[in-house]
This record gives C-alpha cells, structure tokens and sequence, in this order.
C-alpha cells in the first residue's frame, strides 16, 4: 500500500521482492519508479538488471534521466548550504 502511495522505499522493496522471484519485468517497472523519485539504489539495481541482461538500454537510460530530474528539483541553494556545513562537520 505504501507503495501505491508514493513511497520510494516501499517501491524499492516491491522491486527487489520481484528481483528475487525472478520476474524481472516487474523488478525494472518498480525501480523504474522509485528512481525517478530519486532513490539512487534503485538506479544501481537496474544498472544491475541491465548488465544482466533483465532491462533494455532505454529503460536504464529512462531510470537515469528520471533520477537525475528528481535529484535536481531537490537541489536550492539552502540545501546545498546545509549540505556543505554538514559535510565539515566531524563525525
């Protein structure tokens, strides 16, 4: 259900049940979407899928301009100030 409502965690999980069970198809649908709400391991899972043979050129091509679109509509000059002071901060 979490899924269906727009959770890019829960698609994930959905594509990795698939993955498991083998139905690929299904697999690259689900991280298809869950990338293009900017979820980077699924772009790595259909990178993966590609590379086997599972998903076709276009949809991994679709799957990186997807994360890409969403990963820029997250961007703002607030959040890449933050951004930066967090990543100076000792852990």
């Amino acid at each position: 259900k979490a899924a269906m409502l727009g959770d890019p965690m829960a698609r994930h999980n959905l594509g990795k049940y698939e993955r498991e069970h083998g139905n690929y198809d299904r697999a690259v649908r689900h991280f298809l979407i869950s990338a293009k709400m900017g979820d980077e391991n699924s772009l790595e899972d259909i990178k993966e899928l590609f590379k086997e043979g599972h998903a076709t050129k276009s949809q991994y091509g679709k799957a990186l301009e997807g994360y890409r679109d969403a990963t820029e509509e997250m961007k703002s000059p607030d959040r890449e100030a933050v951004k930066s002071i967090l990543e100076m901060m000792p852990i």
